[in-house]
């Protein structure tokens, strides 16, 4: 039976898992299974071997009352979604507790305890910007080009060739000095034909860690934008 949700999931841990900065080894070929066939036999295990993913799928598992697995979840990580509205402030410590259970060290827990946000929204753009890309995993350095390469970009297709994309994408650039702000770039960006074989110009794509890993819907492109944005505000 075809899984949505770890598809969903698949599709966005595919890149950094196999560039080898979070999960298991093992966890590549089960991504590629799962997104090209929708068959996700052993990806709801592999997720519990991603040092910062699961915690944040764990947390919002309590928030929203639903499986770590399930589609609502994994959606609102990566997305964005309504589901993200019910998380509060003080769910903030949950995520805490669960990277310490994670393994985490605890002088960086110790750290994020001390720079309590003034909300907590658990998405991935929350993740990359305040808690740091790579600063968990120690995976790449803290810096723009990590944050707009692990950050979920999004924009429209300006032409394809047989193996890349050219996209006018939505990234970040510094404001201030602490900030971000949107800006487009345009950028060739690889794609595989078995992830995305109906891609064409004028698709709005999102992409991370420099490939192209779904074709975005009006509403899944709304949420991304929405969410996006309140979290950058956390940061004006």
């Amino acid at each position: 039976m075809k899984d949505s949700a770890l598809q969903l999931e698949s599709r966005f841990s595919l890149s950094p898992n196999s560039l080898g900065y979070c999960g298991k080894k093992s966890a590549t070929a089960k991504f590629k299974t799962c997104i090209s066939t929708g068959q996700c036999d052993g990806v709801k295990e592999e997720l519990k071997n991603f040092i910062v993913l699961y915690p944040y799928l764990k947390t919002l598992s309590k928030i929203i009352d639903k499986p770590f697995s399930s589609y609502p979840v994994i959606e609102s990580y990566w997305l964005g979604n309504d589901e993200l509205k019910k998380a509060k402030k003080e769910d903030y410590l949950l995520l805490l507790e669960n990277f310490k259970k994670q393994g985490v060290p605890d002088f960086f827990v110790d750290e994020l305890r001390l720079k309590h946000p003034k909300k907590f929204i658990p998405n991935h753009l929350f993740h990359v910007l305040h808690v740091g890309v790579g600063k968990a995993s120690g995976a790449v350095p803290f810096n723009l080009d990590s944050i707009n390469n692990c950050m979920i970009r999004w924009g429209k297709v300006q032409s394809l060739s047989k193996k890349e994309a050219v996209v006018k994408l939505n990234a970040l650039k510094i404001k201030g000095k602490n900030g971000y702000t949107l800006t487009t770039v345009q950028v060739s960006i690889p794609f595989n034909h078995k992830f995305t074989p109906d891609l064409k110009i004028g698709d709005t794509i999102a992409a991370h860690w420099n490939m192209i890993v779904k074709i975005l819907n009006k509403q899944e492109e709304e949420g991304l934008e929405f969410w996006t944005n309140k979290v950058l505000e956390l940061f004006s």
